[in-house]
């Protein structure tokens, strides 16, 4: 599969913060896709505080309860599968006046991935996070609902809890992103074990993976 010929926009000056400190520089974002490139990076002598980076996630349902999934085109995990959304963008997110950035960068990245249209959620719906990387990495989910239309971008399905299962345990290159029991797969579950799937079956097989994976990191 072709790497994304990526179509730059303008460079902007940013600012983030790791554990090994305080960064400014320049960003600019490929319109095509999800890629961030900076230049001219300097560390901040001020003291570093962590800022996590935020992945945010669609939660979509088919009429049957099946939950949206689409392929990764581009980067490091190309061929694999994950939940329409991503990344907020730094140039999007330096320009932040208030949480409704969240919401707008869900709705662009899902229009973008799929093709379909969802609305900016207002009011913002409560989010959790289904794992911290080290602190620094966090992922939340926001609930969409059933669509009302179809993907018309990309490569896409809509998996039940056991289709999911069998996607986590595909091949490297053509599964769920990173595999069973990752942070992709528990996002997925999460939501499919939320009251607002319309199939109460699936809602209950999602929980009882979910509570299986979780004995797993128990033990």
């Amino acid at each position: 599969m072709a790497e994304c010929v990526h179509e730059w926009g303008p460079w902007e000056k940013i600012l983030w913060y790791t554990p090994k400190g305080r960064f400014v520089g320049e960003a600019r974002k490929c319109s095509k896709c999800s890629v961030v490139e900076t230049r001219n990076v300097e560390v901040d002598p001020r003291p570093a505080v962590l800022q996590p980076t935020i992945g945010v996630f669609a939660g979509i349902f088919s009429k049957d309860g099946k939950l949206l999934v689409k392929r990764i085109t581009s980067g490091r995990f190309v061929g694999e599968y994950d939940l329409p959304g991503g990344g907020i963008a730094a140039v999007n997110a330096s320009k932040a006046r208030d949480e409704r950035v969240i919401g707008e960068e869900l709705r662009r990245e899902v229009e973008g991935e799929t093709g379909v249209e969802i609305p900016t959620p207002q009011p913002m719906p409560a989010m959790y996070p289904a794992v911290i990387a080290g602190g620094g990495d966090w992922a939340f989910t926001i609930l969409i609902g059933v669509a009302e239309q179809s993907p018309t971008k990309g490569e896409w399905k809509y998996v039940s809890p056991q289709e999911l299962r069998e996607l986590a345990d595909g091949p490297e290159g053509n599964r769920l992103l990173s595999g069973p029991g990752k942070r992709m797969h528990r996002l997925c579950l999460r939501l499919m074990a939320s009251r607002d799937n319309p199939n109460p079956e699936y809602r209950k097989q999602a929980g009882a993976m979910l509570a299986e994976i979780q004995r797993k990191w128990d033990s």
